[in-house]
């Protein structure tokens, strides 16, 4: 069933089955798109080239691919590797309307080479500088103005966030939301509203929400969207829903440390790690090759490589380019813990090193292993790892989620919720903390505080909300 909507104003959607309406219009957008993505060899292309080291685009925009050594004082924690620079600060931006059943979003359909299943679905404005200022010499950005000075809604939520540590050098989006209240909102028919219903659905549906919309969804105030404006409200007396419902309005003095405290404790890892980064050309790395058709390892150490595609897509702002993308080995994994302890569901956050963070370190997920990476030694993660394999951790939900598809091609990650039995006791560590849903709700909003990988396992939970 639709809502009735203006021509103008994307198709509000509320169907009984909102997956398989996104699939069969999902599916007509590609076809209609002709999309192509084909590998080609770097000396064809007259966009891209190898000059000063780096692999960059002719205008100087857009990113480019560059060596990367960090020395820190543990010096374990140093290396090198190829990596994305985007010094850029892309805008990801939701507009947001009311609805009788709790907020609605707008959404574009979005057509990337590097997405599992060619298109998904992004934030209103998924846009680097370089796209709106229109460097490309194509289209225009839909609905941009909303989100400048100018724009005529109400800001409800906008802050810097990081992007992967793994593949990027100290890349930050802003992630914001503007409440458009009653005005009309003219936008291409690819664009829909989707509100929660359908996105219960999606949070827990793989490839259906991007890894853009993860994230700024995983820092919005959940009350927004929410019937009512009460998340997990109705839940049924002992399930998981109403677990969630108790730790998202636990109060502050039921938590095992205070905001303060954990913003001190992440204080003190990144003054121990105080990261030293230095770009290089490629050439200076010393384990990597650079080769007309892919910069590859010589040896496996990463799990990934760097190739150049051919790209067609009608319907994009430019509807042909070429572009190098990331091409990793297998499937990444990115488990988030919850537990009930001392009455309350908690979430285990680990401090995590990622060699692209400019701060050194930040909050992952419980378990965090990127695509081509192998488990690490960590004994506290390797003891969820082998109470998930023994029956004693229960997954609440999950699905398999392809990275941005406009830097990397066909990344993916198995993510996951998983309850602990609460007889499981783990070893005391000093890189993990337990967390309630409202502890997380408050720190998500403090730039870098959490990763990419942990606001994206935290849009799991919108499929109880």
């Amino acid at each position: 069933m639709h809502q009735p909507t203006d021509d103008h104003s994307g198709i509000a959607t509320t169907t009984h089955d909102p997956v398989a309406e996104f699939t069969t219009w999902r599916d007509g957008l590609v076809a209609n798109s002709a999309f192509r993505c084909e590998p080609m060899p770097l000396s064809a292309s007259q966009q891209w080239s190898l000059r000063d080291g780096a692999v960059r685009h002719r205008t100087g925009g857009f990113f480019s691919l560059v060596g990367l050594r960090v020395t820190a004082r543990r010096p374990e924690l140093g290396g090198e590797q190829l990596i994305i620079l985007q010094p850029e600060t892309a805008i990801n931006g939701f507009l947001l309307r009311a609805h009788p059943e709790g907020g609605q979003l707008l959404f574009q359909g979005r057509v990337e080479p590097g997405n599992a299943g060619v298109l998904q679905l992004a934030p209103t404005v998924q846009s680097t500088e370089a796209n709106y200022k229109r460097l490309h010499g194509g289209k225009a950005t839909a609905c941009l103005s909303w989100f400048g000075p100018t724009g005529n809604g109400r800001i409800v939520y906008d802050e810097l966030q990081s992007e992967e540590g793994t593949r990027y050098y100290g890349k930050y989006n802003r992630n914001v939301v503007v409440d458009v209240g009653t005005r009309a909102v003219e936008c291409p028919s690819t664009f829909r509203w989707y509100g929660i219903d359908a996105l219960r659905r999606f949070a827990v549906t793989s490839n259906v929400l991007n890894t853009d919309s993860r994230s700024v969804l995983a820092g919005l105030d959940w009350s927004l969207l929410a019937p009512g404006g009460v998340p997990f409200a109705g839940a049924a007396p002992g399930s998981f829903r109403a677990a969630l419902l108790a730790s998202h309005h636990a109060p502050e003095g039921c938590d095992a440390h205070t905001d303060a405290e954990l913003l001190a404790w992440l204080t003190r890892l990144r003054v121990r790690v105080s990261p030293r980064h230095h770009v290089l050309p490629l050439s200076e790395l010393t384990n990597w090759e650079i080769g007309d058709g892919e910069i590859r390892e010589r040896s496996r150490e990463h799990g990934f490589r760097a190739r150049h595609f051919q790209v067609h897509a009608l319907g994009r702002e430019v509807e042909d380019w070429d572009q190098p993308l990331i091409d990793s080995d297998g499937i990444g994994s990115m488990i988030l813990v919850a537990q009930q302890r001392d009455g309350v569901l908690r979430f285990l956050a680990k401090a995590s090193h990622e060699i692209g963070f400019l701060e050194g370190v930040q909050c992952g997920a419980s378990v965090t292993i990127a695509p081509g990476e192998r488990p690490s030694e960590d004994p506290v993660e390797r003891q969820l790892l082998d109470s998930i394999e023994s029956g004693r951790a229960v997954v609440r939900m999950g699905c398999r989620q392809s990275e941005e598809g406009g830097r990397f091609f066909h990344d993916e990650n198995d993510y996951a919720v998983v309850e602990l039995d609460p007889g499981v006791e783990l070893p005391d560590a000093p890189f993990y903390r337990w967390l309630s849903l409202a502890q997380v709700h408050r720190l998500v909003r403090v730039p870098g505080f959490f990763s990419m990988e942990f606001r994206g396992v935290l849009a799991l939970l919108l499929a109880e909300l």
